[in-house]
């Protein structure tokens, strides 16, 4: 019996051990599988992650976006390009204006220069669209010494009408004297330089805005110059006719009329001329650049007014 009970003790023994080994076995098998299991939710966290930024990256929306900002900086950089462009543009013509006037006055030959004048004028009375034509569609700047003639010829125009103005009333007028004369020349010194300044600003505008509407970019802004002057005959031609008022002010109404009629001449005149300097050949296009030509010098001409400069 003794002997029986020891032997069930053994077996029992070595069962617990034989369990306890099992035990210890699985539950290193579960502290293993739960690591398992936290790496791999690690590792699908990760990866969600990483999808997510890569969809993020791969933003339709925002790469849309940014080539938008790019194309726009792009065009921005191109406008600049031309807008520098254009303002070296300016100076080499403004530059090569101021040469071209220079020149020709230093190459002035009275008599020469008297003699094709006379030429010009006889051609001009004759068939004036004709010469305005051949004006616009010169190259070599052969009308701009007909054109600075011209200019000087209204400029010394409205000189002696303003001082003749003066001097029919402080000079002799009733109580007229030379020390009234001249005074009063002075204290309106400033005006007869806006009233002589008009005209140069009145052609620059109508110059510039011809050049900048036409078409062909070939022609020089002398030559658009010289054009629009010659256009202004008849105005030139009236402001002569109104120094009759220094011998008789009975007159006036006449000048007034006659001034009014030479107005209308130039216009048309400048019609043409603005046509044949921007090269538009249907009338239907050419008649609505010439009203907002017109359109826009009439305001501008409107803000020189408050100046108290009328062009």
């Amino acid at each position: 019996m003794q002997l029986w009970k020891k032997i069930q003790k053994i077996k029992t023994s070595k069962l617990t051990k034989i369990l306890g080994s099992e035990n210890s076995q699985n539950e290193n098998l579960e502290q293993n599988s739960s690591k398992v299991d936290e790496q791999t939710v690690i590792l699908n966290y990760s990866t969600d992650d990483l999808k997510n930024e890569l969809k993020q990256n791969e933003d339709p929306k925002k790469d849309a976006s940014q080539m938008g900002n790019l194309k726009t900086e792009a065009k921005q950089t191109e406008e600049q390009k031309k807008d520098d462009n254009q303002m070296e543009n300016l100076k080499a013509e403004t530059k090569q204006t101021v040469n071209q006037v220079k020149e020709t006055i230093k190459n002035t030959d009275l008599k020469k220069d008297a003699k094709a004048a006379k030429g010009f004028f006889s051609s001009f009375f004759q068939n004036p669209l004709k010469e305005i034509e051949k004006c616009a569609s010169d190259n070599k700047s052969s009308f701009l010494k007909v054109a600075i003639v011209l200019l000087l010829i209204w400029i010394v125009a409205i000189f002696i009408g303003k001082v003749a103005s003066l001097a029919s009333i402080y000079l002799f007028g009733t109580y007229g004297s030379f020390s009234s004369f001249f005074r009063h020349i002075f204290s309106n010194l400033f005006d007869i330089f806006k009233a002589l300044i008009a005209p140069i600003i009145s052609l620059a505008v109508l110059s510039g805005l011809s050049y900048g509407f036409s078409k062909s970019k070939s022609k020089s802004f002398i030559n658009t110059v010289s054009t629009i002057v010659i256009s202004h005959i008849p105005v030139i031609i009236a402001n002569i006719v109104n120094l009759l008022i220094i011998f008789s002010s009975g007159i006036l109404k006449i000048t007034n009329c006659f001034s009014s009629f030479c107005s209308i001449l130039s216009t048309v005149l400048l019609y043409f001329a603005v046509k044949y300097l921007s090269g538009e050949s249907e009338d239907k296009y050419y008649f609505w650049k010439f009203a907002l030509i017109m359109g826009i010098f009439y305001i501008i001409k409107f803000v020189f007014s408050y100046l108290e400069i009328y062009l």
